[in-house]
């Protein structure tokens, strides 16, 4: 019986570090493509509340998903968080989670005191719906609803092209 736990800790443990692993990888690409329509959503709030890409129109919006078990979304946040500081006044941002537990999902919100809309994609359809194969990953749409960029992986190894990319949405 012993030899049976011990296989199947060492593969889970396998397994969420490939995850892990996966979930970090900056050479997916997106389904969206640069210049394209960003596609609608309704996404219910961690808060209680609701957002929409709709009410972001006329304003530049930074959509980040994220994952509380990925190491690079947690890398990623203090970036985000500096972000939403400077760019609050020309700039909605929005953080989305995806592939992860809503309860844990909470939990990394809270954790992490973020501070500007956060919500959980139930079943992961507004991630399907931008092409999103694994957190984190980050789109930048501009005024009209056009996405001028997406970012794979960690966000926090790109700081000078983070800055370049808000400034083209502004």
């Amino acid at each position: 019986m012993n030899s049976i736990n011990y296989y199947y800790k060492n593969l889970a443990t396998a397994l969420l570090l490939a995850l892990m692993l996966f979930g970090c990888n900056g050479d997916e690409h997106a389904l969206i493509q640069v210049g394209a329509k960003a596609p609608p959503f309704t996404l219910k709030l961690v808060d209680g509340g609701q957002a929409n890409l709709a009410q972001y129109a006329g304003k530049g919006l930074v959509i980040t998903f994220m994952a509380s078990w990925c190491p690079c979304s947690n890398d990623s946040m203090p970036l985000m968080k500096d972000a939403y500081q400077t760019h609050k006044d020309d700039i909605a941002f929005l953080m989305v989670g995806v592939q992860d537990a809503e309860s844990k999902f909470g939990q990394y919100v809270k954790k992490w005191d973020v501070p500007f809309a956060a919500g959980f994609d139930d079943g992961d359809k507004i991630a399907r719906a931008y092409g999103i194969g694994s957190p984190p990953t980050t789109y930048f749409i501009d005024k009209t609803g056009l996405v001028k960029r997406a970012f794979y992986g960690n966000i926090k190894d790109k700081p000078s092209e983070f800055q370049q990319w808000l400034k083209e949405i502004m």
